[in-house]
């Protein structure tokens, strides 16, 4: 019998193809081993060192604090997701509400399911000519306050997977004047606090609670990921935090796995002129292609709109709405023909995401490779105005009962065109941005099913449906629950 996981991955690694993808480390993760197994250890015996292996940890946890600005900072070994659900049990009680930007990962939809909690999303602003969802103004967050003045949190991502970052100074003010905490899920920017060129960090904006993924685009292995806390988290709250941190991590981690955490950290601290460089190439792509092509590379210079002010220069962007081919056939073709990976394509919008480990002469390529697909290209329609109508999920999921309850509820499977206007009992997310199409409680509707189809058409993976394309409904009919 072959091992079918690693015969696929070394059929994969094989192909030595430029990657703009997650993790943030292409394969080229710099360790100071080359056996990782030699540093996987449980536990060192006391006559090797005068400290032990939980002193060191917590030394390092506190080196990392200093590098983020934090108050304190834990490692996390699995995702994001342990410290969304470590955060939330121990500031909220079920019954509890919060409010939650429509971009969060699918991890917030599950804690609060989990938790019984109540939630309000925030109305993002849409950009049309992009078909993605803008920025959040302070106007949009105060209307949200208004609607559920009791909540005991906001949360918001920043940047979003698509690099359209919050205002996270003035989301902060309001969060803190109708006392309120901030949690940021800013997994897409842990880079940030290492250029100067990029954007500031959610932490020096005045969140109270950061997360960050270290495998997005620091280079950290999957699952790595930190919780930072500021110094307006109180000893009572860090305490409970760090206790539910226990519950929902487990096991302390592999030493090897944070070992490879600690490393690609340092690295970053140590090796931060490197994006200089990037950003650079970064700009000189982004002025070449919007010039010289039909396609549109997403910056704010081209006049976004949709309270988009500041984006993530390393996340690119590509949309071809106004030209004769798809994103992703595009995807495809600089796959198949030029050796350049991207992280996800749909039909209008391929997004490469850049991290230290890319190299300036990788960005030349793939811009020199745009250039040359853009040659085959027709125009196709008018170009898109700067501030469309809404998109569907610009607000978020609407349930028409509480996640909870629906999750709690007994299910059946249905078919997509069986399964609207029945109440949804799963969360249903696209990757690998994670974000949620339907929540447990939320009536299908057609729209959603046909995005579903739509991105399914497209390669694009769906999580929350079944292997043989069916969705979990709940059993009961709907004049049940109301």
């Amino acid at each position: 019998m072959k091992p079918p996981i690693f015969n696929l991955l070394t059929k994969y690694v094989s192909k030595q193809r430029i990657k703009f993808t997650t993790p943030g480390h292409k394969g080229k993760i710099r360790m100071r081993t080359d056996n990782l197994c030699n540093i996987d250890i449980e536990k060192i015996p006391v006559s090797d060192s005068n400290m032990s292996l939980e002193e060191v940890i917590r030394m390092s946890e506190t080196e990392i604090a200093g590098i983020f600005s934090a108050s304190k900072s834990y490692y996390l070994s699995g995702g994001v997701a342990g410290g969304i659900y470590a955060v939330l049990s121990s500031v909220c009680a079920p019954g509890d509400k919060i409010i939650v930007d429509p971009e969060c990962d699918k991890a917030v939809i599950n804690a609060l399911t989990f938790l019984a909690l109540q939630v309000v999303f925030i109305k993002r602003s849409y950009c049309e000519r992009y078909s993605i969802n803008g920025g959040i103004s302070t106007q949009k967050i105060e209307r949200a306050i208004e609607k559920c003045p009791d909540a005991k949190m906001i949360i918001l991502t920043s940047p979003t997977y698509y690099g359209v970052c919050a205002g996270i100074k003035k989301a902060a003010l309001c969060a803190h004047e109708n006392g309120m905490l901030l949690m940021v899920d800013e997994s897409y920017g842990a880079h940030f606090t290492f250029s100067q060129k990029s954007p500031e960090t959610a932490l020096e904006c005045g969140a109270d609670i950061v997360i960050h993924s270290l495998s997005k685009t620091l280079g950290g292995f999957k699952g790595s990921a930190l919780l930072h806390l500021s110094e307006t988290i109180d000893a009572r709250l860090s305490s409970t935090i760090k206790a539910n941190l226990e519950i929902y991590e487990g096991d302390r981690a592999s030493t090897a796995f944070l070992c490879a955490a600690e490393n690609i950290l340092f690295y970053a601290f140590k090796n931060s002129d490197k994006y200089d460089v990037l950003f650079k190439e970064l700009e000189r792509g982004r002025k070449i292609i919007n010039s010289k092509t039909d396609i549109l590379w997403f910056g704010i210079e081209n006049g976004l709109g949709c309270d988009i002010s500041v984006t993530d220069e390393t996340k690119i962007v590509l949309n071809f709405s106004n030209v004769n081919m798809s994103a992703a056939e595009a995807a495809v073709m600089l796959t198949d023909k030029y050796g350049i990976e991207c992280d996800y394509a749909d039909s209008e919008n391929i997004v490469f995401s850049v991290s230290l480990y890319n190299t300036a002469s990788e960005i030349r390529k793939l811009v020199n490779s745009v250039l040359t697909v853009s040659r085959i290209l027709k125009v196709e329609g008018k170009i898109k105005e700067f501030e469309g109508g809404l998109d569907l999920f610009d607000e978020g999921p609407n349930a028409v009962m509480s996640p909870y309850k629906a999750f709690h509820s007994g299910g059946e499977w249905a078919t997509p065109e069986a399964a609207v206007g029945k109440i949804c009992r799963k969360v249903i997310s696209k990757m690998p941005q994670g974000t949620p199409i339907i929540i447990p409680g939320e009536k299908i509707s057609k729209e959603q099913v046909d995005m579903i189809t739509d991105l399914q058409n497209m390669g694009v993976t769906v999580h929350g449906i079944g292997d043989d394309g069916k969705i979990e409904v709940l059993s009961l009919s709907d004049s049940f629950y109301f």
